[in-house]
């Protein structure tokens, strides 16, 4: 075996070796999540203001890494953890690419509906109990609505980081206050 053959062998070993320390964390992540999942009752198990600043602060802690990657990689992580957790149901504006947008976002966690309108989407909060309402982040959207005697609050915004081909959206909760 030539230099450059064992030297390309000794960084695949070294990469098989990161690559077991990544399991173990991962798996040791999921853990900790199925003791939340215990701690929480099983409720109100989606906070979307978290979620934002974790992952915003794990981007501004990373030296070197991609953002956009950065924010796919632990969007993959915090929707498996929803989805142990027992799933979000999630209503839509009649937008196609803040469907889009949504599927990226919470992946496999989710039952997602498409409403035909944004108001329709925001109601199923109120009479449905759904997660969350998800809508196109336009300029004319508001932080807040008041619907059927209830307010509902924006609490994120998603993607964080330019991901390719995905429009901005706002998700919205019903407010506990």
């Amino acid at each position: 075996m030539d230099e450059n053959n064992q030297k390309l062998l000794k960084l695949r070993q070294k990469i098989d070796i990161i690559d077991t320390k990544l399991i173990e964390l991962i798996e040791d992540r999921s853990n900790l999540a199925k003791e939340i999942i215990k701690a929480k009752s099983g409720e109100n198990i989606f906070k979307p203001e978290r979620e934002e600043a974790l992952i915003k602060d794990i981007i501004k802690r990373s030296n070197s890494s991609n953002p956009e990657f950065i924010e796919r990689v632990w969007r993959l992580l915090i929707s498996e953890n929803l989805f142990l957790q027992g799933g979000l149901r999630i209503s839509v504006g009649s937008s196609m690419d803040a469907y889009k947008s949504a599927c990226w976002h919470f992946g496999r966690s989710a039952k997602i509906l498409i409403e035909k309108n944004n108001e329709e989407a925001f109601k199923k909060i109120i009479t449905e109990n759904y997660d969350a309402a998800v809508v196109l982040k336009t300029s004319e959207l508001k932080d807040e609505y008041f619907i059927d005697g209830k307010i509902i609050k924006k609490f994120s915004s998603s993607p964080i980081t330019d991901q390719d081909k995905l429009a901005k959206i706002a998700i919205f909760k019903k407010s506990e206050f």
